[in-house]
C-alpha cells in the first residue's frame, strides 16, 4: 500500500484558524451552542467542501462530511471528535481530530486516491456538556444513547435544549432519526491530545489507546449541628466540614496510597450556613472515581462508603451516600490497538499504550462501532486550559497515523 502523506503545513494552518474563532485573553469561549460555536462548525464544513466532501448536519446537530467510496454497499469508515471547548479551554481538545480528519480526506482528494468504504468525518455536538451538565449530547444521539433527562434538560437560566440545538441546525423534535444503526458504521477512529503526562514525559509520539475509563461520581451529604462559633467548646462540636474534611483525605488516600483505583476527586463542595462565625451543620461533597476496570470502580464505591462510616461513627454525625452517575468503561479491541500501532510503525513512529482517563465521543460511538483512539502528547500533561498546547510535529504526526489507519480498515474491512 503506497503511502500518502498529509500536509503539515496545511493542518497546523487550519488549527490555528479555527484556534481564532472564540479566542480570548482567558483561552478559548466556544462553548457548545454560542455563536463562536456555530461560527467554528461553519468554519469546518467549509474545509470539509473544499476536500470534496458533502455535508449536512442530523438532528442531534452532528456536522457530517462525506465522501463517497467506489463499493456503494459498503459502510463508511468515520473519524472525527468535536469543536467545542470548555470555558477558558484551549486550541487543541476535539479541535485536532476534526482538523486531522479533514486533512486526511484532503490528502485522499489531492492525491486522486479513491477509497472502497465511503469517508465520513464527524463534528460531534456538545462534546463538553458545559451549558446543560449533560455531555456527548451528538455522539450519544447518533449511538441512540439519548435519555429522558438529556432531552428535557435546561441551562442555569431555565433554556431548554431544542432551541439551542435548533440554533447548530439539530431538531429535537427529530433527534431519535440521528441513531445510526450497528454495522452503518465500518469503524470509527478518533486522534485526540493525551490530555494528560504520560506521553510528554515519556517521549513517544504516538499512544495507543487501550480503553475509556469508567467514571463513578457520587454526592455526599454529611450532617452536623450547627453552633456558634465563639461559645461552642472544641470538644462538643459535631462539625460537618471538618468531618467532609477527613472524608476527602480517605478519597485521596483511596487512590494516592493504596491504588484501590486509578484516580479519585472530590471536586465540588458546599457548606451551610457558609458562615465564618457559625460551625457548619450540613456539607455536601462531590466525589468521583475513574478507572478502566469495573471491579476497580466497584472497589472504590465499597472503600469509600467504608471510610464515610468509620468518620460518621468517629465524628457523630450523620452521612449519605447517593451514587449520582456510573459510566461503564469502554475497552478498545487488541485487533484495533494493533492496526494503531501497524499504522505508526508505517511512517517510523514508537507507540506507548495507555487507557484514556478523560471521557470521548469514541466511548458512544463504540456501542455502534469497532472504535480506536490515537493519542498525541500534551506538553506538560496541561488541557482544557488557555495553555494546552500539541506541537506542530506531533499534530502531524497523529494526522498520519490516522490516514494510514484509515487506509488499512479500507483494505481490510
Amino acid at each position: 500500500m503506497p503511502q500518502s502523506s498529509i500536509n503539515a503545513r496545511r493542518l497546523e494552518r487550519s488549527l490555528q484558524e479555527l484556534g481564532a474563532i472564540g479566542e480570548s485573553p482567558l483561552g478559548m469561549q466556544r462553548v457548545a451552542f454560542s455563536p463562536a460555536d456555530v461560527a467554528g462548525r461553519e468554519y469546518a464544513m467549509s474545509l470539509m467542501r473544499r476536500a470534496g466532501m458533502d455535508t449536512r448536519i442530523d438532528a442531534g446537530g452532528n456536522v457530517i462530511g462525506r465522501k463517497a467510496g467506489s463499493d456503494p454497499r459498503l459502510p463508511a469508515i468515520a473519524m472525527g471528535s468535536h469543536t467545542d471547548t470548555v470555558p477558558s479551554g484551549g486550541k487543541y481538545d476535539g479541535a485536532l481530530g476534526v482538523m486531522a480528519a479533514i486533512e486526511c480526506v484532503q490528502t485522499l482528494t489531492d492525491s486522486n486516491r479513491e477509497l472502497r468504504h465511503p469517508v465520513e468525518v464527524v463534528i460531534f455536538a456538545n462534546e463538553e456538556g458545559t451549558r446543560f451538565h449533560r455531555w456527548l449530547i451528538g455522539s450519544r444521539a447518533m449511538a441512540g444513547m439519548l435519555e429522558d433527562d438529556d432531552l428535557n434538560a435546561v441551562d442555569d437560566d431555565g433554556i431548554g435544549l431544542g432551541p439551542c440545538l435548533a440554533d447548530i441546525g439539530g431538531d429535537l423534535t427529530r433527534i431519535h432519526e440521528a441513531a445510526r444503526k450497528s454495522g452503518e458504521l465500518a469503524a470509527y477512529f478518533e486522534l485526540h491530545i493525551e490530555q494528560g503526562p504520560t506521553l510528554h514525559q515519556s517521549g513517544t509520539p504516538i499512544g495507543v489507546v487501550t480503553a475509556i475509563t469508567g467514571r463513578a461520581v457520587f454526592d455526599v451529604e454529611i450532617t452536623g449541628k450547627a453552633n456558634h462559633a465563639g461559645t461552642t467548646p472544641m470538644s462538643a462540636r459535631n462539625d460537618a466540614l471538618v468531618s467532609a474534611s477527613r472524608l476527602v483525605l480517605a478519597v485521596q488516600r483511596l487512590a494516592g496510597e493504596s491504588e484501590v483505583c486509578r484516580v479519585a476527586t472530590t471536586g465540588a463542595i458546599q457548606a451551610h450556613p457558609n458562615a465564618v462565625n457559625v460551625i457548619p451543620g450540613n456539607v455536601r461533597i462531590g466525589i468521583e472515581f475513574r478507572d478502566p476496570e469495573m471491579d476497580a470502580l466497584a472497589a472504590a464505591e465499597s472503600e469509600l462508603r467504608r471510610a464515610a462510616a468509620a468518620v460518621a461513627a468517629e465524628d457523630g454525625v450523620g452521612m449519605e451516600i447517593h451514587r449520582q452517575r456510573f459510566t461503564p468503561p469502554v475497552p478498545v479491541q487488541p485487533k484495533l490497538q494493533a492496526m494503531v500501532e501497524e499504522a505508526a510503525r508505517q511512517c517510523g513512529l514508537a507507540t506507548e499504550k495507555l487507557p484514556s482517563g478523560a471521557g470521548h465521543d469514541a466511548q458512544a460511538i463504540a456501542s455502534i462501532a469497532d472504535m480506536a483512539m490515537i493519542f498525541v502528547p500534551s506538553v506538560d500533561g496541561i488541557s482544557h486550559a488557555p495553555e494546552e498546547f500539541s506541537t506542530p510535529e506531533d499534530c502531524a504526526n497523529g494526522a498520519q497515523v490516522l490516514l494510514n489507519l484509515v487506509l488499512l480498515a479500507d483494505e481490510r474491512f
